[in-house]
C-alpha cells in the first residue's frame, strides 16, 4: 500500500514537470497515437489539448512526411534508444494553420515494469527565435568579412597607390625613424627602401639641419596638421651621395582608432626640374622685357628721328610746288604729286607701326561705354564723304575705352576707305553674353572671299594697290593685335560677293560687386 501511495505521488510530480516544462512535451504509444501533450505543446502547435488527444502523431508533422514517418515510428519502436530525432536534417513541425515551424526533437522511449517499450516520449524545442538569430549572426559575419576584404582591398589599393605614386613618400614615427617608404623616394635618395626602413629620417636632411630638425619633428607630433613643411623657406633633401636635392615637402599626420597620433607621412616632390624652368622663363622674362625697350626706343626713333626729315622733305616738295609748279611741265607735276603722295603714305605707316608697337603696352580702366554715341563721334571725326552713312545700335559696354575705340575707329575707317561706291551704309552691332561681348562691324562694300581672310589680317597688307586706295595695311594687324591682348578674336565674315561683316569678340571684364554694366 505504501509503495502504490509512493508510486502515485512521484508520478503526480512527473506529471506536473511534463506540464510546466518549458519544452513542448508529447508522448505517443505504439501505435503512434498521442496519450499526453503539455500546454506548450498545445501552445506551440495551435491545438486544444482535446484535440491532440488520441490523434496519429503524424497530425504534427508536414503533410508530405507524414506517411514515411509510420514506417519510420515504427522502426524506432522496435530499436529504441534516447537520440535525437532527424539528425542533420531540418525538421520541422505543422501548425493547426497550416504554416510551418522550425524544431528540434529529441526522442526517449517509455518501458513498463517488464522493461517493454510502450511508447515514446518527444521533447520538442521552437528553434525559430534561434534560427533566425543565426541567420541574422550569419548575414553580420558575411557583411564583417565583406567589410573586412573591402579594407583589406582598399589597403592594398592604398598601399599600390602610395609605392606607385609619382612623388617620393615616407611615413616617421614618434621616435623619427622611417616605417615606410615607397619606391620613388627610394629613387630620389639613392637608397633601397629596405636600406631606410628604421632609420632616422634625419638621414635624408642636410647635415648642418639634423639637430635642429628634431626639436621641430618633436614640436610638430605635439601640433600635428596637414601643412607644407618649412614654408617660405627653400627646403633640400640630401643624396645617399651627400648632393643636395631641391625638394618640396608636404606633412599629414597619421591617426589610430582612438585618434593619437602614430606617425606622420610626408609626400616629397622634387622641383629640381621646376626650379630650372623658372630660371630659364625668368631669363626669357628679362630678354623680353630688354627686347621691349628696345622696342620703345625703336619706336621713338621712328617717330622721331624718321619722322623728322621725312617731314623735310614733305616741306621741300610743298615749297616747289608753291613756286614752281606752273612752271613744271605736266610730267613733273604728275612726279611732285606723287612724291607728295608717297611722302605722306610713309608718315602714316610711320604712324601705324609707333601704334602697332605701343598696342597692348599699357593697361587702361574699364569705363561705361555706350556704343550709338561713341559710333557717331568716330564716324564724324574720320569726315566720311558725302553719301556714306554709319549707325551704330544702342548697347551699354564696361570695356576699356582707349582700346576699344582705337578698334572701331579702324574698322568704320576700313569700311569707308575700301568701299568701292561713293555712297555706302555701315552698321555697328554689339551682342552681349555673361562671357564677352560680340562687336559687329557691317558694310555694303566688296567682299572678301575667303581665301583672302587671312591676308586681310596680316601686316602690310592691301588687297587693293596702294595707289588706288591709301593705307599702310597696319588697320587690321593693330585691331587684331589689340583685340587677342585682350584675350579676345578678330574674324571676317564675307563670302567674297558683296558686304563684309568684322566681328570682334571681347571678354567682359569682371564686373565689380554690386555693378550691373549700366551707367
Amino acid at each position: 500500500m505504501a509503495r502504490g501511495i509512493g508510486m502515485s505521488w512521484a508520478e503526480n510530480h512527473v506529471a506536473k514537470i511534463i506540464e510546466h516544462s518549458p519544452n513542448a512535451i508529447v508522448t505517443v504509444d505504439r501505435a503512434g497515437r498521442i496519450n499526453v501533450v503539455n500546454i506548450q505543446a498545445c501552445e506551440l502547435f495551435g491545438y486544444r489539448r482535446e484535440e491532440l488527444l488520441g490523434r496519429p502523431v503524424e497530425c504534427l508533422l508536414p503533410v508530405s512526411l507524414a506517411e514515411h514517418h509510420v514506417s519510420l515510428r515504427d522502426r524506432y519502436v522496435a530499436h529504441a534508444t534516447p537520440r535525437a530525432m532527424g539528425a542533420g536534417r531540418d525538421l520541422q513541425g505543422r501548425h493547426k494553420s497550416g504554416s510551418l515551424i522550425d524544431v528540434e526533437v529529441a526522442l526517449a522511449p517509455l518501458h513498463d515494469d517488464n522493461g517493454e517499450t510502450v511508447g515514446v516520449i518527444a521533447t520538442i524545442i521552437d528553434i525559430r527565435q534561434r534560427l533566425a538569430s543565426e541567420r541574422q549572426l550569419a548575414l553580420q559575419v558575411l557583411n564583417l568579412q565583406q567589410e573586412q576584404q573591402a579594407l583589406q582591398a582598399a589597403e592594398r589599393n592604398l598601399a599600390n597607390i602610395i609605392e606607385h605614386s609619382p612623388n617620393a613618400m615616407i611615413t616617421v614615427n614618434a621616435a623619427g625613424l622611417i616605417d615606410m617608404v615607397n619606391a620613388q623616394a627610394a629613387r630620389l635618395f639613392g637608397y633601397l627602401p629596405e636600406e631606410l626602413r628604421g632609420q632616422a629620417v634625419e638621414c635624408l636632411l642636410p647635415g648642418p639641419l639634423h639637430q635642429h630638425h628634431v626639436s621641430l619633428r618633436d614640436h610638430y607630433m605635439q601640433h600635428p596638421t596637414p601643412r607644407a613643411m618649412g614654408a617660405g623657406r627653400d627646403l633640400k633633401g640630401r643624396h645617399r651621395d651627400g648632393s643636395l636635392i631641391d625638394v618640396e615637402v608636404a606633412l599629414a599626420p597619421l591617426l589610430d582608432a582612438n585618434g593619437t597620433v602614430t606617425s606622420v607621412i610626408a609626400t616629397i616632390i622634387d622641383i629640381r626640374q621646376r626650379l630650372q624652368t623658372e630660371r630659364i622663363l625668368a631669363r626669357q622674362i628679362d630678354d623680353l622685357t630688354r627686347i621691349n625697350e628696345e622696342l620703345d626706343r625703336f619706336a621713338y626713333v621712328a617717330s622721331h628721328d624718321l619722322k623728322s626729315p621725312l617731314n623735310a622733305i614733305q616741306k621741300i616738295v610743298g615749297w616747289i610746288e608753291e613756286d614752281c609748279a606752273e612752271l613744271l611741265p605736266r610730267s613733273s607735276q604728275d612726279h611732285l604729286a606723287l612724291l607728295k603722295q608717297r611722302a605722306n603714305r610713309l608718315m602714316r605707316l610711320l604712324d601705324d607701326l609707333l601704334a602697332y608697337s605701343r598696342a597692348g603696352r599699357r593697361e587702361y580702366e574699364v569705363e561705361h561705354i555706350e556704343l550709338a554715341h561713341l559710333t557717331t563721334e568716330i564716324f564724324a571725326l574720320l569726315g566720311a564723304p558725302e553719301g556714306f552713312s554709319c549707325v551704330g545700335e544702342v548697347a551699354h559696354l564696361q570695356l576699356p575705352r582707349v582700346p576699344f575705340e582705337t578698334v572701331l575707329n579702324n574698322l568704320i575707317s576700313n569700311a569707308i576707305k575700301h568701299h568701292d561706291q561713293g555712297h555706302g551704309n555701315i552698321r555697328v552691332r554689339c551682342q552681349s553674353s555673361d562671357e564677352y561681348y560680340q562687336l559687329e562691324v557691317e558694310d555694303d562694300g566688296p567682299g572678301i572671299p575667303p581665301e583672302l581672310h587671312h591676308k586681310a589680317l596680316a601686316m602690310f597688307q592691301t588687297l587693293q594697290p596702294r595707289d588706288r586706295v591709301e593705307g599702310s595695311g597696319m588697320g587690321l594687324a593693330l585691331v587684331k593685335k589689340i583685340v587677342e591682348h585682350h584675350h579676345g578674336s578678330l574674324r571676317i565674315d564675307s563670302d567674297g560677293g558683296r558686304g563684309t561683316t568684322m566681328v570682334v569678340q571681347w571678354p567682359r571684364p569682371a564686373v565689380p560687386a554690386g555693378g550691373d554694366g549700366q551707367p
